[in-house]
This record gives structure tokens, C-alpha cells and sequence, in this order.
């Protein structure tokens, strides 16, 4: 079995709580072809320089596969998929440390629950998007953290991600928008999910200005 034969008997065999979220609405032929086309580009054991490539090429490649479909419902949406929206929006962030002092696979529930904490700082942001993980050897997976002084603080793996690409909320935009989504009995807690209203939304007309932490500040 040849290297890309492994990688895509893997990626086909992943649990369905941690497949890259896009791959689940593509029909079966173009999500073989994407696939395939991801991990032509995906060097063999990637090294700490290019863990940020491989996350890019990984993310524009769903991309690609998802416009191929050219989905007429779609058509005046301003993103088509999930791992656009954190494309447009997201940036790298540096590893800081790794605590593992939340629930084990709940990253969305341990992270927003920091931000309602108050001992912690003011300054603790939530982030979204897509960390490297042991667990799936090098395809990135959908994962939240917290950020605080330009570091990473992951609450949920034992160990930091050699790579986060994701987007860091402001404070009161997201605490303001968890509770609405409560109220309003959004059933899912991570704020990129198809099976939510309100990830629907973003995906139709893209994120707010006041949605993003201003780095300025």
C-alpha cells in the first residue's frame, strides 16, 4: 500500500465526531477526489516548519472540493463551507501550555465555560477552528482553545498541538451570542456546526466586525 493508499484508507476510517466537518457534505465522488487531491500535497512526515503548510493545504483543499459541487442553494451564500469562514477569519496562534484540566472530547463546553468564570482573566479570549492532533496522526481536526498574552492555553488535550489555526472571538461578542443561542435552544455548543442556525447564518453573511478581537487594543 503506497503512502497516499494509507493516508486515505485513514482519513476513511476516521470516528465521525473528528472527520474534518466539510468532508461529511460532499457526495461520495467528490469527496474521494478531495481527498485524494489533500494528501498528493501533504509531505511524509511533516516537520515543524511546515505543520502550517500542511494545515493550509489541508483546509483550501475541502475548500476547493466543496465549491466543485456548486450547490444552487448556495449560490448567494458569502461561504460555502465551515473551513472557509476560518480561512477568511483565522490566523495561526502559538502553542503556550497544555491543561488538561476540562472534560476530555468537550473543547467547545471547556472553553466557553472559562469565559463565565470570575477568577479568570479579562483579557481570555476564545478561539475556533482546527489543531493538529496525535490522535489523527497529521489531519487537522475541528478544536477550540483559549488564548491569553499571544499564547495558546488548551484545556482539553494533554499535550499542546504542533500547529492552531482558528479564530480569536471578542470577549463579549461571544459570551453575548452563547447566551443568545441558549435562549433561543440552539442545540449545539461549538459555534461552527451545521446542524446550528446560527452557523448557517455566519456562512450565508460572514462574521460581524465586532464578532473579532481587535489585536490593537
Amino acid at each position: 500500500m503506497t503512502f497516499i493508499e494509507c493516508k486515505l484508507f485513514h482519513l476513511r476510517h476516521l470516528p465521525t465526531d473528528i472527520i474534518p466537518p466539510s468532508l461529511g457534505i460532499l457526495n461520495s465522488n467528490t469527496k474521494e477526489r478531495t481527498m485524494l487531491d489533500i494528501l498528493s500535497k501533504i509531505q511524509y512526515r511533516p516537520t515543524t516548519e511546515n505543520y502550517q503548510q500542511l494545515m493550509l493545504t489541508f483546509l483550501q483543499g475541502i475548500v476547493e472540493g466543496v465549491r466543485a459541487e456548486a450547490d444552487p442553494y448556495k449560490a448567494d451564500w458569502k461561504y460555502h463551507c465551515i473551513e472557509e469562514i476560518i480561512l477568511e477569519y483565522g490566523q495561526f496562534m502559538e502553542g503556550g501550555q497544555a491543561q488538561q484540566i476540562g472534560i476530555p472530547q468537550q473543547c467547545y463546553h471547556n472553553c466557553l465555560s472559562m469565559l463565565f468564570e470570575p477568577e479568570n482573566p479579562d483579557d481570555l479570549l476564545y478561539c475556533e477552528g482546527f489543531a493538529l492532533s496525535d490522535q489523527v496522526n497529521v489531519y487537522p481536526v475541528q478544536h477550540a482553545w483559549v488564548y491569553i498574552e499571544e499564547q495558546v492555553i488548551d484545556v482539553t488535550w494533554n499535550q499542546l498541538s504542533p500547529c492552531y489555526f482558528g479564530i480569536a472571538f471578542n470577549r463579549q461578542w461571544i459570551i453575548e451570542k452563547r447566551l443568545e443561542r441558549q435562549t433561543n435552544k440552539d442545540p449545539k455548543v461549538n459555534f461552527f456546526n451545521y446542524e446550528s442556525p446560527f452557523t448557517i447564518n455566519l456562512l450565508k453573511h460572514g462574521l460581524p466586525d465586532e464578532a473579532l478581537h481587535n489585536y490593537s487594543c
